[in-house]
């Protein structure tokens, strides 16, 4: 953390500028934005958007304290990185130093948007309404400093500290992960919402279902471009992959005649062995690419940003469920 001062950018990005950049057009980087909660869409420069007046800033003991020249050094090494997978079009070229700054990047990320911070700061009242449901008043005296709503320095304090060990703690989990890129056109585009890191499991498909990084059939998605984004799958979903395609290539060489009778999409399996080993991108049709979409919005605390003036799929989303309005919620079990 450092001490605060007049050389730092009061306005504070929660999505890196440099990554909203590759969502505009034209010399001033203009993005299309959809605000859920006005449900209206505007164009704007990519530094006016995702970002508050001294965000990341706090005081402890009187002192202020600041993470956005942290940040600001996170970003500066990570954005070489991402731009030599969008010029190469290709992940195979990481080095695993490499790939432990993005996964460390990836970590901070999930943990400085201010949709986390809200979750954060609804937390303790889930968990007093769950304690609430248990015991009396006088039973949670005992814990009151843990159901109480924090203010917001203390807030701030809080996931500043969650933020710095954030690489650390969570890092790992984002390395272990088999990696993918994945493309798409610009007749089709992906979008990027104000929380970019958005994950599915297919093992559990409710609405908020079994979500977590250490999960079994979690999928993690990251906007790169409007062509391009980068899937973190769980290690399962690579060896069921790698099982259906050795399945496959056996019944080609064997009686290649019966492949379509047994094998659905086999074209699809080989071209998902394929960006797997090799780092190759993985093409994505119309159908997955509205589905990776609809992480974005569901994900986005408020603001969702697009090369293009469409969001016909967030205003069908909002109109299908009210709760999207805002990010998805963490539950207290």
């Amino acid at each position: 953390m450092s001490q605060r001062n007049t050389g730092i950018a009061k306005v504070q990005h929660y999505v890196p500028q440099f990554l909203l950049k590759n969502f505009g057009n034209g010399k001033k980087d203009q993005l299309q934005v959809f605000d859920k909660k006005s449900n209206r869409t505007f164009p704007t420069n990519a530094k006016n958007i995702a970002s508050e007046s001294r965000f990341y800033d706090f005081n402890i003991d009187g002192e202020g304290v600041t993470l956005e020249p942290m940040l600001s050094v996170l970003e500066g090494k990570t954005k070489p990185v991402l731009q030599r997978i969008l010029d190469e079009n290709s992940i195979a070229t990481i080095s695993p130093e490499e790939r432990i700054l993005l996964s460390s990047f990836f970590a901070i990320q999930y943990t400085r948007t201010r949709w986390f911070r809200e979750n954060w700061c609804s937390l303790p009242e889930l968990l007093g309404q769950k304690l609430r449901e248990m015991h009396s008043e006088e039973e949670l005296e005992a814990v009151k400093d843990y159901i109480e709503v924090p203010d917001e320095n203390r807030a701030k304090a809080e996931i500043a500290q969650i933020m710095v060990t954030a690489p650390e703690k969570f890092g790992p989990y984002y390395e272990n992960k088999s990696w993918v890129l994945l493309s798409t056109t610009k007749k089709h585009p992906f979008i990027i919402g104000d929380h970019p890191l958005a994950m599915q499991n297919q093992i559990d498909m409710e609405p908020y279902g079994n979500i977590g990084l250490d999960v079994k059939g979690i999928e993690i998605y990251f906007p790169l471009s409007p062509t391009r984004a980068m899937g973190l799958w769980c290690p399962s979903i690579k060896e069921d992959i790698e099982k259906a395609a050795r399945t496959l290539h056996r019944l080609k060489a064997e009686n290649p005649h019966i492949v379509d009778l047994l094998i659905k999409n086999p074209e699809g399996i080989e071209a998902l062995d394929l960006s797997l080993k090799e780092g190759t991108p993985l093409p994505y049709n119309e159908q997955n690419v509205r589905n990776f979409n609809s992480l974005q919005v569901s994900h986005a605390e408020r603001y969702v940003f697009s090369s293009a003036d469409e969001f016909a799929l967030a205003r069908e989303m909002l109109a299908d469920n009210t709760s999207f309005i805002r990010g998805r919620r963490m539950k207290v079990n």
